[in-house]
């Protein structure tokens, strides 16, 4: 349904009637937009030195509008060309392929929409905009940060990895993300450490244990543990942190004895 209304939104903005006489687009053009009221004037005046900037050094467009668009089923499409800018905004800022319009609707609770021009298909890839709309317009960070701040963060994000030469996912990592791979590297630890228990009295450490578990250790722990960390991040300390865990993981599994293990140390 979220699919739905964004697609729908961007049609009524990009291919609607002209604009209406109760919306009006300020002049000179600008490249921040707020017909809500949503952003603070400290907060648009980052964004506008933000994108300014951007388009001087690289020559990629960004433009930033937000909007207040009711959406119901099966509503009129001649309600929505009548709550939307239209057609004005291509003409307004010369939309092209190179450049991007970030829309924030805040009559909904995931506010954030992208119109991405062909240019950025393979500097910045689909799943790229889908990451960057789930972790900062999602409703629970809407309600957290408020949409002024949601805002700041996405224009920041596509910043620096524009400024990057591109990327497939979005910089930085959230507390929530860090703790889910921390925990997926504590189990990958645990996984290792169980199948490397040892099989013989005289054997400490199984390595062929450890070598056959290996496809599933490691899926958790590189795949979805280091992986998601050095791809955002490049600080040491939550990759460090996740390296630590699947030792530790490990090392409790280690210390745990088997059944069979048990028997083979009991006096009795």
């Amino acid at each position: 349904m979220t699919s739905l209304r964004s697609f729908i939104v961007l049609l009524a903005l990009l291919f609607a009637a002209p604009v209406h006489a109760e919306i009006q687009l300020p002049q000179p053009s600008r490249p921040v937009v707020d017909l809500t009221n949503t952003l603070t004037a400290k907060d648009e005046q980052q964004l506008t030195k933000t994108i300014t900037n951007l388009e001087k050094d690289l020559r990629w467009k960004v433009r930033v509008l937000t909007i207040n668009l009711k959406y119901r089923s099966g509503a009129d499409p001649d309600t929505l060309k009548d709550q939307t800018p239209g057609r004005a905004v291509k003409p307004y800022w010369g939309l092209d392929d190179r450049s991007i319009l970030v829309v924030m609707n805040t009559r909904e609770d995931n506010p954030l929409n992208f119109k991405v021009g062909d240019a950025y298909r393979t500097t910045l890839p689909r799943v790229f905009w889908r990451e960057l709309q789930a972790r900062y317009g999602n409703k629970f960070y809407v309600a957290e940060h408020g949409r002024s701040q949601a805002m700041l963060a996405t224009v920041s994000a596509i910043d620096e990895s524009l400024r990057q030469g591109g990327r497939p996912s979005v910089p930085g990592l959230t507390q929530d993300h860090q703790l889910f791979t921390f925990v997926l590297s504590l189990v990958g630890g645990l996984v290792a450490g169980f199948a490397s228990h040892p099989r013989r009295k005289d054997e400490h450490f199984n390595w062929k244990g450890f070598l056959i578990s290996a496809p599933l250790w490691a899926i958790l722990f590189v795949s979805f543990g280091i992986g998601p960390v050095v791809t955002r991040t490049n600080d040491l300390l939550p990759l460090a942190q996740n390296i630590g865990g699947f030792i530790l993981g490990m090392i409790v599994a280690l210390l745990i004895p088997t059944p069979k293990r048990a028997k083979q140390v009991s006096p009795y």
